[in-house]
C-alpha cells in the first residue's frame, strides 16, 4: 500500500510529488500524461492559453518567454525530476476513486487498483469552450501565465476580451494600461449590473458590448476579425487580439459522489486543502473557480501533500496504537 497517491499531471499534481518525494513519501503520481496546462507553444501556430484566455498575438521570442514563464520554468523542472523517477509515476488512466475503510483505491485503465492511505486529487479544470467550429483545434498551447507579463507586447494593440467572469474583467482593467482599444464583449446580460463594468465603461479606451454572442471567428491566422450578433445584428471587428474567459469546468468525476462540492461543481477543501473526507485532499485549479496560475497551483500541491504527510503519520500512529492494545 501506498502512503499517497497523487492523482493529476499538472502544476499542483507535480508539486505534490515534488513535496512527498523530499519527504521520502511512498507515493505514485497517476497521470495520462505530465504537463497539465503547462505546455510548449507551437513553433507553428500563434494561438495560445494564457491561463484561462484564449489569445492569438504575435507573442515575444522564444529568449523574452523563458524569461518570463517563471511558474512554467518550475512546473518543467519538476516534470525532468519525476521522469528519473520511474517507479513513482504511472502514465494510465484513472477509472474510479473508492474509500476503503481509512483507506483508499485507485482503479486505473492498465495498471489494476491501487491502494494508498491519502490521497491528493488534482484533475484541474477546463476552460469553457466557445461554440464555434474547429476553434478548440487552434488552442495550441496552454501556458499558464499571468497577463500582466504582456503589457508591453499588447501597447498600441487593439483587443477583444470575451466574457464577465473576474478574470475577464480584471485582464480589461490591466489591458487598459497598455493597449489602444479593448471591446469588452459579455455575452450574459445578467452581468451587466456588476459595478465593475461600470467602472470599466468609464474607461476612454474600453467600449462594453453587453447582450452580444460571437457568431464568427474569421481571419488568416485565426483571430483577427469576430463576428458579433445581438437581437438579429450583427457587428464585426477586426482585431490585433482575441481573449476569452468563459469560466472553467472542474474535473470532478472521480469523486462528484464523494466529496462535498461548491455551488459551481468545484471541490470543496479547507485552509488545509482537506476535503470533506479524511485522508482525501485536493488542490489545484479543481477546487477554486478564480485565480488559475501555475504558482498558485504549485503552492496549493505542496499545501495538500504536507496535509497528506500530516494525515498519513497520524494514521500509522493510532495504527501502532491500536496494535500494541
Amino acid at each position: 500500500m501506498y502512503d499517497l497517491i497523487i492523482i493529476g499531471g499538472g502544476a499542483a499534481s507535480q508539486s505534490a510529488a515534488m513535496y512527498a518525494q523530499g519527504k521520502q513519501l511512498n507515493f505514485l503520481l497517476i497521470s495520462e500524461h505530465l504537463g497539465g496546462k503547462v505546455e510548449p507553444a507551437s513553433a507553428e501556430g500563434r494561438d495560445y492559453m494564457f491561463g484561462k484566455m484564449l489569445i492569438h498575438y504575435d507573442g515575444p521570442d522564444d529568449e523574452e518567454s523563458d524569461e518570463q514563464l517563471i511558474g512554467s520554468s518550475v512546473v518543467h523542472q519538476f516534470e525532468r525530476q519525476l521522469k528519473h523517477l520511474r517507479d513513482r509515476v504511472l502514465e494510465d488512466r484513472v477509472l474510479s476513486l473508492r474509500q476503503d475503510g481509512t483507506s483508499f483505491e485507485v482503479e486505473t485503465s492498465a495498471s489494476g487498483v491501487k491502494q494508498a492511505r491519502a490521497v491528493i486529487v488534482a484533475t484541474g479544470a477546463k476552460p469553457r469552450r466557445l461554440d464555434l467550429p474547429n476553434v478548440a483545434d487552434h488552442l495550441v498551447a496552454n501556458l499558464g501565465y499571468n497577463t500582466t507579463h504582456h503589457s508591453d507586447t499588447l501597447r498600441g494593440r487593439e483587443i477583444a476580451v470575451i466574457g464577465a467572469t473576474d478574470e475577464a474583467l480584471l485582464s480589461t482593467a490591466e489591458f487598459a494600461q497598455s493597449a489602444t482599444k479593448i471591446y469588452l464583449v459579455v455575452p450574459n446580460l445578467d452581468a451587466a449590473e456588476r459595478p465593475e463594468l461600470a467602472a470599466l465603461a468609464t474607461l476612454k479606451n474600453v467600449e462594453v458590448l453587453q447582450g452580444y454572442r460571437v457568431a464568427e471567428v474569421k481571419g488568416e491566422p485565426l483571430g483577427r476579425k469576430l463576428v458579433l450578433e445581438r437581437d438579429g445584428t450583427r457587428r464585426s471587428l477586426t482585431v490585433d487580439s482575441i481573449f476569452i474567459d468563459l469560466g472553467y469546468e472542474p474535473a470532478t468525476a472521480l469523486v462528484k459522489d464523494l466529496v462535498e462540492q461548491t455551488a459551481e461543481g468545484y471541490i470543496r477543501v479547507d485552509r488545509r486543502n482537506a476535503t470533506s473526507v479524511p485522508g482525501l485532499f485536493a488542490a489545484g485549479d479543481v477546487t477554486r473557480s478564480e485565480g488559475e496560475q501555475v504558482l498558485t497551483a504549485i503552492g496549493d500541491g505542496a499545501r495538500a501533500a504536507r496535509s497528506a504527510h500530516f494525515h498519513v503519520l497520524t494514521s500509522l500512529a493510532a495504527s501502532a496504537v491500536d496494535a500494541a492494545s
